[in-house]
């Protein structure tokens, strides 16, 4: 027996949209044999654009019952019958959510109208509900209400239990994972993903990217997004995604890297922006009317160039901190009471000028020091090559792959095989947390 499902809702996401229509025809492989409708009061408002797709208005639902009231009735239609909708996952995740609400466990075998059409028509231009019924001559006089979307679904699965071979028999079976796949995704697609470390990308029905992601495991990270705990299918992105293509990277570090790139490039309507703290702080030396050297934190101000800078005053701090017990400097002398460094396992020993002169200069020396010009290794795409970052005096260049057998030593060496990309806070705060894990090679 199976429920053929549909509803209409407040939103696209279950998690935070809610029920407003109802209807479920019980089909025993032959005909229909019971049917179910109702309004739902969701308990919020109707958002106009809604109430302009499926004429539901919050005047109509505002003495409907709420859904508490009616769940026994959708529990005994749905009971010990095959889910069906027509994007079975959109339906099941709002009924799932509420049923869960009140306490109770949602768990049913589903069947996708879309994916089974698919499969018993292929070929079809477009998969809706609307262009199938079009295509099959199947009337439609309530298109965006649950009874009328429902009744069309019912003939169209008349028409694929017609003509069937197997496949809905396949799709039951628990490891063809049909019914967790996006509905206008071809499940080969899916299929011929790589077990192996890259970067992804989600593409709707015109090619455009909606989502970029990265994984050491491609394939497992993708199928971990169609669960129905994952953001991204909160989020409604799975009915839009259409293809899915990938590169390969190898390396965790080039994925990472890669991924921060493709971001900023194709600004992914699916993809959180990505935002980087300013730096709002600044270390900088000066000397005082004695003629004595001073180091302190100040905010970052337009016309003055600090030594260093951070994105916090603690930040800041603890970098001032490290320096002075580094070069063992006069704490008095960098803003830090030498009381409160004792604190931090440093006493400051009493030296003549000249020292204290000569200390500063040093120290000085060391943060003005060119930065490191240095290669980090790391996984290659194959068995038998390597992955290389190439950051130059401090600047990160980019990444690309070398044979196991090539030895790089210097930065010419390295810039033949790498592909430029833009330094950005977030490419060298990705480098910076890999670069004490992996083999580096300093270059010159």
């Amino acid at each position: 027996m199976f429920a053929i499902v549909d509803i209409e809702t407040t939103g696209s996401a279950a998690n935070y949209g809610k029920i407003t229509e109802v209807a479920i025809l019980v089909h025993d492989g032959q005909r229909v044999v019971d049917e179910y409708q109702s309004l739902i009061n969701p308990e919020r408002g109707i958002p106009p654009g809604i109430t302009a797709l499926t004429g539901i208005s919050n005047e109509m639902v505002a003495d409907a019952p709420k859904f508490y009231e009616v769940a026994k009735e959708i529990h005994m239609m749905l009971e010990g019958n095959i889910f069906v909708a027509h994007n079975v996952n959109f339906d099941y995740s709002f009924l799932k959510k509420e049923f869960e609400e009140l306490g109770a466990e949602f768990k049913h075998k589903k069947l996708c109208s879309v994916r089974l059409s698919r499969k018993v028509f292929p070929g079809l231009r477009s998969y809706s509900l609307g262009k199938l019924c079009d295509h099959f001559g199947i009337a439609n006089h309530a298109r965006h209400r649950a009874m009328g979307d429902a009744k069309a679904t019912a003939e169209l699965m008349d028409l694929i239990l017609e003509n069937e071979s197997g496949e809905i028999e396949y799709f039951l079976k628990k490891n063809s994972k049909e019914a967790d796949l996006p509905p206008n995704l071809d499940k080969q697609v899916f299929e011929n993903l790589p077990d192996q470390t890259g970067v992804y990308y989600f593409h709707d029905e015109h090619g455009k990217v909606l989502y970029v992601g990265k994984a050491n495991n491609i394939k497992k990270r993708i199928r971990g997004h169609f669960s129905s705990t994952d953001v991204i299918y909160k989020q409604g992105m799975k009915d839009k995604i259409f293809d899915i293509s990938f590169e390969l990277c190898g390396d965790e570090l080039v994925a990472f890297l890669f991924e921060a790139y493709e971001i900023r490039r194709l600004f992914p309507p699916f993809n959180k922006a990505q935002k980087y703290p300013a730096s709002r702080y600044g270390l900088y030396h000066y000397q005082d009317a004695k003629g004595n050297h001073r180091l302190s934190i100040g905010k970052a101000q337009k016309g003055l160039k600090p030594l260093a800078k951070f994105t916090s005053f603690d930040k800041a701090r603890t970098f001032l901190i490290q320096l002075v017990k580094e070069y063992e400097l006069d704490p008095e002398l960098c803003s830090l009471p030498a009381d409160a460094m004792k604190f931090f396992g440093y006493s400051f020993k009493s030296i003549g000028e000249d020292e204290v002169n000569a200390r500063f200069s040093k120290a000085l020396e060391g943060l003005n020091a060119k930065p490191d010009s240095f290669v980090i290794m790391g996984q290659g795409r194959t068995i038998d090559e390597q992955s290389i970052v190439y950051v130059e005096e401090g600047v990160y260049k980019g990444f690309g792959f070398v044979a196991d057998d090539i030895a790089l030593s210097n930065n010419a060496s390295a810039k033949e095989f790498i592909t430029n990309y833009p330094d950005t806070p977030e490419a060298q705060r990705i480098i910076n947390q890999f670069k004490e894990k992996r083999r580096v090679l300093k270059m010159n």
